[in-house]
């Protein structure tokens, strides 16, 4: 059967990133060790992963065999949730970068009654907070000027004594909070009671991955829970520190009931929280204008928009110039090359480093190749938007690999919005497919 191959096809892609985000981080780590190529090998076959083809007799045992490991899969998922109260290494914090580290200490200057885009104190913030420049993203300029690739930790240390210790102006770090304001607004009352902000990101991972399991049709639910657990990227590096879960929640929400006009309230939600949203924005108004017509999409747009002015409007009217230099901040600053896309051959693969105009023209193209594909099979593949608006980040100059590591999420919101029809579990059973949540033989 057609849906549990995708399924299961979508959470091996997800146990795919999952190790290639492990060997991503051991690279950027220690970049004299090999790895750099496997990891873009590994993160663009999982973009590229589709499972379509039908389940036939003769494919059954390796359909059992897909559903073993999507199953083993699915119970590492499931340590990563039992083990959170414990995880404790020898350098633990719940900061575990600088979008969660920067936007709690922007949510506590605004519970002050202070503009967090103008007025955040790098150095007082993190040394409240007791972490390091390791967990802060570098600039190319004044004392890093002189980097090409990455400033080591040695670099980052000396500037960090440098700047802390107020000799010059700091150029080297960021330090505005460098996303749309609901990613600051909703961490205002775990500023209040001081709770670990995780728990917030965590607990949007769960519903979101409720809400695809609602949508999905009843027989299914079971192999969809097993996808989700077994796509082991989703929640192991959720539970390691992301604030990405924020955008994902509401942007899952506005795919899968997009043909409610209420969706685009949650959309605006979505871009009013992080940039990468923006890129699937367009992608949800192609299939609301096949579905529904252009008037219909210019009102979706109108209300997504409305939702991403009425909630950053304050800090517009506060500083519009420190709100806007903060939201551009990927795009203004003087970044380093980093990620796990292509741009991670150049800084640890030993390939030549293009110019960043380089990566630049190869993700606007792709991204322009993805829409008109959108566009053209809006009426045969009309869930192919969810995957393909993340594909372009895999060629930027900046292709981090929080960018990827949700893909199978989007993937499988989209599987349960096809009508792909339901099963019983005998059935499934039948064609190989196995789940930790159901027994076959039973009919549960």
């Amino acid at each position: 059967m057609r849906a549990l191959a995708r399924i299961a096809a979508i959470a091996i892609a997800g146990a795919t990133l999952y190790y290639a985000g492990l060997v991503n981080s051991i690279v950027q780590t220690d970049p004299a060790r090999p790895g750099a190529t496997w990891v873009v090998i590994a993160i663009g076959a999982a973009l590229a992963g589709r499972g379509d083809a039908a389940t036939s007799a003769r494919r059954i045992g390796w359909h059992r065999a897909a559903w073993g490991f999507v199953s083993l899969m699915a119970l590492v998922g499931m340590s990563w949730f039992w083990d959170l109260p414990r995880q404790k290494s020898f350098d633990w914090t719940p900061y575990h970068n600088d979008a969660i580290a920067l936007n709690e200490c922007a949510a506590r200057l605004l519970v002050d009654g202070r503009d967090p885009y103008r007025d955040l104190d790098l150095f007082a913030c993190y040394g409240r907070l007791q972490i390091g420049p390791d967990r802060t993203t570098p600039l190319r300029r004044g004392l890093f000027a002189g980097d090409v690739i990455y400033p080591t930790d040695d670099e980052l240390d000396a500037a960090w004594a440098v700047r802390s210790s107020g000799q010059g102006t700091n150029e080297e770090f960021v330090w505005r909070p460098s996303y749309p304001a609901l990613s600051i607004i909703p961490l205002v009352p775990f500023a209040i009671l001081g709770w670990d902000t995780n728990y917030l990101y965590l607990a949007c991972l769960v519903a979101a991955m409720g809400l695809v399991l609602a949508r999905a049709p009843g027989g299914l639910r079971p192999f969809v829970l097993t996808g989700l657990l077994g796509a082991a990227s989703i929640v192991a590096f959720t539970v390691g520190g992301s604030a990405d879960l924020l955008y994902a929640l509401p942007l899952v929400a506005a795919w899968l009931w997009r043909e409610r006009r209420w969706s685009a309230l949650v959309l605006g939600a979505a871009i009013a929280t992080k940039q990468v949203a923006w890129l699937v924005a367009p992608f949800y108004l192609i299939t609301v204008v096949s579905d529904r017509g252009w008037r219909e999409g210019g009102r979706r747009l109108l209300i997504a928009c409305a939702v991403f002015a009425a909630t950053n409007l304050p800090f517009v009217l506060w500083d519009w110039r420190s709100w806007l230099l903060g939201v551009l901040t990927p795009v203004v600053e003087p970044m380093f090359p980093r990620g796990a896309g292509l741009v991670f051959l150049a800084t640890s693969g030993g390939l030549p480093l293009l110019p960043a105009v380089a990566y630049t023209a190869l993700e606007v193209g792709t991204y322009a190749v993805c829409l008109v594909a959108a566009w053209r099979l809006r009426r045969t593949n009309p869930e192919l938007g969810a995957v393909v608006a993340v594909v372009p980040l895999f060629f930027g100059w900046r292709s981090l690999f929080s960018y990827f590591f949700l893909l199978p999420l989007f993937a499988l919101a989209a599987v349960a919005r096809m009508p792909l029809g339901d099963v019983v579990p005998e059935r499934a059973g039948s064609l190989g497919a196995l789940t930790l949540f159901a027994s076959p033989s039973r009919g549960a």
